[in-house]
């Protein structure tokens, strides 16, 4: 009984496959795919977009080494002024400096939370805006499936679509494209006012 159910299931399965492959021989499916790392090299959003991070990681970087400094300066004082200084002084720049520490210590936490949730928060925007932007390309394109060039082992280029890809998410608003800013008009001088008579 197992073994009759067994082949009645592989028939079964065999019969869904004919069946599915007439199916795709019947119809004209339309592939493509999207180079993610081809994407970031061109799109100039993108580019921005992770220029603007950096400066952000740059600027939260330069903080704590300035707060750094500001701790080793303070220790190296105490260090070589301590055993000169008085008692009240010396207990005072050394609670100081066990402020200093927390500030570091409260500061590199806050950096490390804060690059994590813009990290985090902008990569939840690029996910929605690129997953729009295929869907559109998709339709204007009438394509079945478009896949990601890294889940592919090997593929023609004419299936490529990055480009397209790039052009649409860069010509969004927000795009990275710089727009020069029109020139200003030059200043015209105001007329003279004609002086009164004597």
């Amino acid at each position: 009984m197992k073994r009759f159910m067994i082949a009645v299931a592989c028939g079964i399965s065999l019969s869904m496959a004919a069946m599915s492959f007439e199916i795709c021989s019947a119809e004209e499916f339309k592939f493509a795919f999207v180079d993610f790392q081809k994407f970031a090299a061109k799109s100039k959003r993108a580019q921005l977009q992770q220029q603007t991070f950096a400066q952000l990681v740059d600027t939260k970087r330069v903080a704590l080494e300035n707060k750094k400094k500001e701790m080793d300066t303070l220790n190296e004082q105490l260090q070589k002024q301590g055993p000169m200084l008085k008692e009240e002084t010396r207990n005072q720049k050394i609670k100081e400096l066990g402020i200093k520490e927390m500030e570091l210590k409260l500061g590199e936490k806050e950096a490390q939370n804060s690059l994590q949730n813009e990290q985090r928060e902008q990569q939840e925007i690029f996910r929605r805006d690129i997953s729009k932007i295929i869907a559109q390309v998709r339709t204007q394109k009438n394509l079945t499936l478009i896949f990601d060039s890294a889940a592919l082992l090997s593929v023609d280029d004419s299936f490529d679509i990055t480009d397209e890809v790039v052009r649409q998410y860069d010509s969004e608003n927000g795009s990275g494209a710089a727009k020069p800013k029109p020139a200003a008009p030059a200043a015209t001088p105001a007329p003279a006012k004609p002086k009164a008579p004597k």
